[in-house]
């Protein structure tokens, strides 16, 4: 099954690469849709504000100084590789992290390109606390902090991993990489704000609304 999976992947490699390009110009007005209504209604929106700040702040005193290292970020990146791994079904058997030199996994089956840009636009740790949010109907009110101290966490340190050095993106291509990230980023960024502000009701409208100009964006390149 692994192989059919990863030649799948293969397949509509580029056809994603282009429809991410496409795409783009739609995503980047659906957040701005998402941050305007955001705006008007903003739910728990000051609560997780007040994550991306505090966080902001701690990476700026603490977390982002190169003396203090990069283990956590390097363990996060790495098990987003291994959950894309056990997505298209291969078999990790190794996970190596370090603080200053990073770190890899090793699975067996292959690999492809998902596995290998996963950690430059999914926000791992933003999804157990949307799942926690998710489930229990009186969450802690502390919810939106944590998710705010989470997405600013994955955005500062992908925004660091991000490099034309990166192995990742150069196992991947650099090419495709540039077409799918930004799109890829929106969508994703854009998921974590609706849910931040509205919880899963406004997530649904950001996905409508992104179909929506999305159809827009293709019914003008059709003339």
């Amino acid at each position: 099954m692994t192989p059919l999976i990863n030649l799948v992947l293969l397949l509509i490699k580029w056809p994603v690469a282009l429809l991410s390009v496409l795409a783009l110009p739609a995503a980047a007005l659906t957040l701005i849709w998402l941050l305007l209504t955001a705006y008007k209604e903003p739910g728990t929106t000051a609560s997780f504000l007040m994550g991306v700040g505090i966080y902001w702040v701690l990476d700026k005193l603490i977390f982002g100084r190169r003396d203090v290292g990069s283990w956590f970020s390097t363990f996060e990146h790495e098990i987003t590789h291994s959950i894309f791994a056990w997505a298209t079904l291969h078999r990790v058997i190794g996970l190596h992290v370090t603080a200053h030199n990073g770190g890899h996994i090793r699975y067996v089956g292959g690999g492809n390109w998902l596995i290998s840009v996963s950690p430059y636009w999914f926000p791992t740790l933003c999804v157990p606390i949307i799942l926690y949010a998710s489930v229990f109907s009186d969450p802690h009110p502390a919810w939106a902090i944590a998710l705010g101290l989470t997405f600013m966490f994955h955005h500062l340190s992908t925004w660091r991993e991000t490099h034309a050095g990166q192995t990742d993106l150069q196992e991947t291509g650099l090419l495709f990489a540039w077409m799918f990230l930004p799109t890829a980023n929106l969508v994703a960024g854009g998921t974590v704000i609706a849910f931040a502000s509205g919880n899963t009701a406004l997530v649904v409208q950001f996905y409508i609304q992104l179909k929506l100009n999305i159809g827009d964006t293709f019914s003008l390149l059709s003339f």
